[in-house]
């Protein structure tokens, strides 16, 4: 989306410490107000395009400082600054990124054919977690992090997928069979991990057949 440019802007970024939790259709959020992670950063903009990669930028620097720790990034317009067009539509529906270092658990995780159920299924930058147990040891690229294909929550979402097929004794080799986009259609539907496993295993079955 383009927004029309005015005057430079200045913005105040600060990273509070919160936590999200989701219950049915609603989540809440929880937030330790006046304690921020690190220091805050001044910012100039035109225009709302140009506030979100500086937005992206100071959060991760935050948690480069601050890792595995769940925050949201908060935006005060200065005084004196005026709001860029789209502003407040934009900081709302959490379109410039705020939002992208908070973890949202799961109050009732479902488990799938008695193997646990997802706790949090993580976004770009917070990690993917079974429930009761510690996210596995994924990790982005520096070029990751930069790139648009740099997905933490889907890198671990993959991680227990082939964790599952080697459960079941099946070739991890099976979550090659399918392209990257088809995965990560997978993981966007919130598909749990066993169940993706065993969807793999019959289409590769069904491959070997039709061989």
């Amino acid at each position: 989306m383009s927004y029309l440019e005015i005057d430079m802007a200045f913005f105040t970024l600060s990273a509070t410490p919160a936590t999200a939790k989701r219950e049915g259709y609603f989540t809440s959020t929880t937030m330790a107000f006046m304690s921020d992670l690190g220091e805050r950063r001044t910012v100039e903009a035109k225009s709302v395009d140009g506030l979100k990669p500086l937005i992206l930028s100071f959060g991760r620097d935050t948690a480069l400082q601050h890792p595995g720790k769940s925050f949201k990034i908060m935006i005060t317009v200065n005084r004196g600054s005026r709001k860029p067009r789209g502003f407040d539509a934009a900081y709302d529906s959490e379109e410039l990124g705020t939002s992208e270092w908070l973890e949202t658990t799961i109050a009732d995780p479902v488990p799938h054919e008695g193997t646990p159920g997802v706790a949090s299924w993580g976004t770009r930058y917070t990690p993917f977690r079974m429930d009761a147990a510690e996210p596995r040891e994924v990790s982005l690229t520096e070029a990751e992090r930069l790139s648009e294909d740099g997905h933490l929550g889907f890198k671990g979402w993959a991680a227990e997928v082939a964790a599952s097929l080697e459960t079941i004794g099946a070739p991890a080799a099976a979550l090659g069979n399918e392209t990257r986009d088809t995965l990560v259609s997978r993981y966007r539907a919130h598909q749990h991990p066993a169940l993706a496993a065993a969807v793999l295993i019959a289409a590769s079955l069904a491959d070997q057949l039709a061989a």
